[in-house]
């Protein structure tokens, strides 16, 4: 102690005062840095829904004890001991993901001058993950728009290509569909761009909440509890069950409703406009469940399935959909076209980024399922003949690295 004070002594006034200068500018930083880290966090995850919201869900046959439920009981992390949790811990997402591919992701990069001239009657682009942009009988939406990563705070559950569209380059659109509530599939930076603009956002129960705490007018927001349905122009969205969980932090797990979709063209009732009869099933994350059947009786046939076929695990084997099970949804939704999404983008399961695809096709192929792989950001006229079907993520892995 004496040496330490003699030491101390020793250091010059001048020294000591530029030593706690530093310290204290060092100290400074690191605060704010904190306090803006908390800040966007606090941002991105939104509001909840209010009492007055919760007592109207209070009704519903899905949602008990103050949360919804699915019609199948999930266990999110059914066999999470200690050691496997170790093992698959959360920290794995600061990092860059060794699952990524180690070459860029061929894709069709898209501007504004992409959308100009007539609405298709059939047409849809895949993004990326959940991201798709569709053309049905002359109206054009989007659905689970995400042109950045995947947690509330930036660098963490990062993208491993980039979206073919700059979310500064969006196209006009007739509404957004977002699923659920969870940052790969709901992004502020998303709601925040579009705030100003005047097309509906169809959503699920709840989540119209974190929508207007981010600036969405009420009178845009159509949230929908299960079997629901809102029109829009020739167009009838219907909120159909999927088997999953919703919630932006640890502590507001199934506060709002998750949601897959039934999207047709109906004749519009003010002009008598026809349409093209065409129905698309949306179905983000679910994971597979006599839900599927339910709704392939009720809504179907489907002339476009699109289903998950990433984010897998044994460790969590109701949330998502295993590619063994694509082909028994695909069946009992009484589907003619596949359609892979949920894939691309994010390592969110520890398997190698191709590994779900790769599988997928020979399960398609197996089973005889009517598939297509498009690029990302390429066009599909749906109404056509020799839809791609190209592996293109099979020659990446033939490049030198």
């Amino acid at each position: 102690m004496e040496e330490t004070e003699r030491m101390n002594e020793n250091i010059p006034e001048s020294r000591k005062k530029k030593l706690f200068r530093n310290g204290a500018i060092f100290f400074a930083a690191v605060l704010a840095c904190v306090m803006a880290m908390c800040s966007c966090v606090s941002r991105n995850m939104g509001e909840l829904p209010p009492e007055k919201d919760q007592k109207k869900f209070s009704l519903l046959s899905y949602y008990k004890d103050g949360r919804f439920v699915n019609g199948e009981e999930i266990k999110i992390f059914p066999k999470s001991d200690k050691k496997k949790k170790r093992r698959w811990g959360m920290f794995r997402f600061l990092f860059q993901s060794k699952n990524a591919p180690e070459h860029p992701l061929p894709k069709v990069t898209l501007s504004p001058e992409d959308f100009k001239g007539k609405k298709d009657d059939f047409s849809v682009r895949w993004l990326g993950h959940s991201s798709l942009v569709f053309e049905l009988a002359g109206k054009r939406f989007m659905t689970d728009p995400i042109f950045g990563n995947a947690a509330p705070v930036p660098f963490v559950v990062r993208r491993y290509t980039e979206n073919p569209m700059k979310i500064k380059e969006l196209p006009e659109l007739d509404f957004v569909i977002i699923s659920h509530d969870h940052y790969d599939h709901l992004e502020y930076d998303f709601v925040r761009k579009i705030r100003f603009e005047k097309y509906p956002i169809v959503t699920a129960l709840g989540v119209g909440a974190r929508l207007r705490s981010w600036g969405i007018e009420k009178d845009r927001i159509k949230e929908l509890g299960w079997n629901e349905s809102v029109t829009i122009g020739n167009i009838k969205v219907t909120a159909v069950p999927s088997r999953h969980f919703s919630g932006r932090s640890w502590k507001d797990r199934f506060q709002t409703l998750w949601a897959s979709y039934v999207i047709e063209s109906v004749p519009e009732k003010a002009s008598g406009k026809e349409s093209n009869g065409k129905k698309i099933f949306f179905g983000a994350d679910s994971g597979y469940g006599k839900h599927f059947a339910a709704i392939g009786k009720e809504y179907g046939p489907f002339d476009l399935v699109c289903l998950e076929i990433d984010a897998w695990n044994e460790n969590w084997p109701y949330n998502h959909m295993f590619p063994r099970e694509m082909p028994l949804a695909f069946r009992d939704l009484k589907g003619k076209l596949f359609l892979p999404i949920h894939w691309g983008v994010f390592d969110l399961a520890m398997h190698k980024w191709d590994l779900s695809i790769g599988e997928i096709v020979k399960e398609a192929k197996k089973n005889k399922i009517p598939y297509f792989t498009p690029l990302m950001g390429e066009k599909v006229v749906l109404t056509e003949k020799n839809l791609p079907q190209k592996e293109w993520w099979n020659a990446l892995s033939n490049l030198k690295k």
